[in-house]
């Protein structure tokens, strides 16, 4: 089981962030998907639509690890991505919770 602070991104804005990917920096938010993820609570105190301690739903998400825009690669070659990112709620999640497990 792995912790950690992650990214909650719409379709729409897994698309955005993508199109900063480049400069051998890039990002690739998965798909929460398992069956019943349950929901986040928002640790970003600059989280657009979000306040902090609001509720994220998490069904139908993508997730990306928070860690990205403490990158210095990522800070210097995608300031754009670490800015945009910087605008969404983030939120600690069990992976084994938001993920489905793999198939064998």
């Amino acid at each position: 089981m792995s912790v950690m602070n992650f990214f909650v991104l719409t379709g729409a804005q897994r698309t955005t962030a993508m199109g900063f990917n480049g400069n051998g920096v890039d990002i690739d938010p998965r798909a929460i998907d398992n069956s019943s993820p349950g929901v986040g609570v928002n640790l970003n105190d600059n989280a657009a639509d979000y306040a902090p301690g609001d509720i994220v739903t998490l069904g139908a998400c993508y997730a990306a690890p928070k860690r990205i825009i403490d990158t210095a690669d990522y800070q210097q070659q995608a300031p754009g991505m670490v800015a945009f990112l910087l605008t969404l709620p983030f939120c600690t999640l069990e992976t084994e919770t938001i993920f489905a497990p793999a198939l064998e």
